[in-house]
């Protein structure tokens, strides 16, 4: 099955006849493909994780109607934006094709396997403005675990948490704040961050320990994916200034208001 078309799969795979156990033969096969993504190009692994596994099979992620909504927010002036939890590049490789010229987009993603199809499929659209960083993003600078998970989805790796089947490793962690601009010249345009229930680590240090000018236009996370967090990011964010513009399933986006 593995050797058949990638398009003949996908429209087995579609077909609304096509029963759980067929599905899950097929997608356990896939093997790796470069596809048209929203008119940038992508090597997508199907069969280990689902982001790249929506995109081999509609061309898009569930996430595609917040992301045209958020390159809509982009304006024409360079800008600094941050992709926290890149994974295979569904984000960054998004915004890289639309930034304008001198803008920095900063990508961090911890996983090793992740972020080497990161750094290919930002090869693959030449996007110079994306900046591929090693670490994971938390509260505190240092070290911690880093625990991926022995299933289909590579992209639910997190800190901190074990799975009941799957591998450790020690990644460094960083504090988004030393990655703004010292002369804050830079608008922070956009961060979002995917880090499977640690978004207030990663939050949280920006909005308290940045300057008020320096804190991103738009955040855009998973608000209730809120099991592990020490903080209430979406308390945090109203009272500094930010509305929810719109919710998409279990992730929002906001925005900083004037």
């Amino acid at each position: 099955m593995s050797d058949w078309p990638h398009d003949i799969l996908r429209m087995i795979y579609n077909d609304p006849d096509a029963t759980k156990r067929l599905k899950r033969r097929i997608r356990q096969r896939l093997p790796p493909v470069e596809v048209d993504y929203k008119g940038c190009r992508m090597k997508v692994h199907p069969a280990d994780n689902n982001t790249e596994f929506q995109i081999w099979r509609m061309g898009r992620t569930h996430e595609e109607r917040a992301l045209r909504d958020i390159l809509g927010h982009l304006g024409s002036d360079p800008y600094v934006a941050f992709d926290v939890g890149a994974n295979a590049g569904s984000f960054s490789v998004r915004l890289g094709a639309s930034a304008p010229s001198g803008s920095q987009i900063h990508a961090f993603e911890p996983n090793p396997v992740m972020r080497q199809r990161l750094v290919h499929n930002l090869k693959l659209n030449e996007l110079n403005e994306v900046i591929v960083h090693d670490c994971a993003i938390s509260d505190s600078v240092g070290e911690a675990e880093f625990y991926i998970p022995d299933v289909d989805n590579l992209g639910q790796a997190r800190l901190h948490e074990p799975f009941e089947n799957g591998t450790k490793h020690t990644v460094q962690t960083r504090v988004l704040t030393e990655f703004l601009k010292e002369d804050g010249a830079a608008e922070v345009a956009f961060l979002k961050v995917d880090i499977e229930g640690f978004e207030d680590r990663a939050i949280e240090p920006l909005l308290t320990d940045a300057p008020e000018r320096q804190h991103p236009k738009l955040v855009f996370f998973e608000h209730k994916h809120n099991a592990l967090w020490k903080t209430d990011i979406t308390a945090l964010l109203k009272s500094t200034g930010y509305t929810m513009a719109k919710e998409y399933g279990r992730n929002a986006l906001f925005v900083k208001q004037p």
